[in-house]
């Protein structure tokens, strides 16, 4: 795995882009649709969707990119607020399907039903989704989804879905689902021998860009799928490489070590008296009136006696004094 490097923003313009074929730009604009993760989430007996930030471009870029990605990602609003676009055919559904034991799922239907019928309610193109994304069944014993995924009969891949930081403790948990899942669909084309079986595999989520070594994150969950792994060795050559990117990533941060938080507070506490010191120091005939510096105090009575200046003063001053006396 490379390290993500960003770069610099550039304002370069590519400015003969509008000269190409219009059937040049068209493949641009499809090359550059990215599969997004959105993920549905049930709260107070209601279902709400949640989509990452700026990962649509192509709507916001020129009406022909937008007409582009219409065409090729045939893109469903799903949510008015937020405002939400889906594409049944390249994004994916992360949701919860809740698991239940075999046992009760060979004698009563799919309790989740209602799951469906929201999705059908928002467009019936939703039933047709090519790929989703399911969180793990965390028991230790073989349960079965609520969801019935085989009413999805354009589903071509079942993510089990896990976060790239905490594979290595996730392993058999996380392939325990991907044979729950399998157990599913088997069990399912007994009632519909048509129903193809979908790809089935882990998929990890993790931060690109920026955020990717980060240790806080915003509220919006940016994760990207980042990797598909079918069995044990792929998920532990990605542990491995994923431990060398943090190795380098730790040995390219701290090469030149910064000044701890105690270290600054002692240089500056150092600077300050430095500063103080030299300001103790008064010179040998200060003036009387500095007007170019009115932060310095006044000179006191000793200072003020003590130069020609301040003598004089204090002479004239004592001559009104008698006059007024007199």
């Amino acid at each position: 795995m490379a390290l993500d490097t960003p770069t610099e923003p550039s304002d370069v313009v590519f400015s003969p882009f509008t000269r190409f074929p219009t059937e040049i730009r068209a493949k641009i604009w499809e090359a550059s649709i990215t599969p997004r993760i959105i993920r549905c989430q049930q709260k107070n007996s209601r279902y709400s969707f949640t989509a990452p930030s700026k990962t649509l471009p192509l709507l916001i870029t020129c009406r022909e990119s937008r007409e582009t990605a219409f065409f090729y990602g045939c893109y469903i609003l799903i949510s008015t607020s937020p405002c939400i676009y889906f594409s049944p055919k390249l994004d994916y559904l992360l949701f919860d399907v809740g698991w239940i034991p075999p046992h009760v799922a060979t004698f009563k239907p799919p309790i989740r039903q209602d799951f469906i019928i929201f999705l059908e309610s928002i467009d019936p193109g939703l039933l047709g989704l090519r790929n989703i994304m399911v969180h793990p069944n965390w028991s230790e014993e073989p349960k079965m989804p609520t969801v019935s995924l085989a009413q999805f009969t354009k589903l071509a891949r079942v993510l089990v879905a896990t976060d790239e930081k905490t594979i290595s403790f996730r392993t058999e948990v996380l392939f325990s689902t991907v044979h729950d899942i399998r157990m599913y669909y088997a069990h399912a084309r007994k009632h519909d021998p048509k129903l193809s079986t979908p790809r089935i595999s882990v998929g990890c989520l993790g931060w690109t860009g920026l955020e990717r070594w980060r240790l806080r994150h915003g509220s919006q969950d940016d994760r990207q799928l980042v990797a598909v792994f079918q069995d044990y060795a792929a998920m532990k050559e990605h542990q491995r490489l994923l431990r060398e990117e943090e190795r380098m990533f730790t040995r390219e941060r701290f090469a030149n070590p910064q000044p701890s938080f105690m270290q600054k507070l002692r240089q500056a506490r150092e600077a300050s008296e430095s500063s103080s010191k030299s300001k103790d120091v008064a010179p040998v005939s200060p003036p009387l009136f500095v007007a170019s510096e009115p932060s310095l105090e006044p000179p006191s009575y000793e200072d003020a006696i003590s130069t020609p200046t301040g003598t004089e003063m204090f002479q004239l001053t004592a001559e009104i004094r008698d006059d007024g006396d007199s």
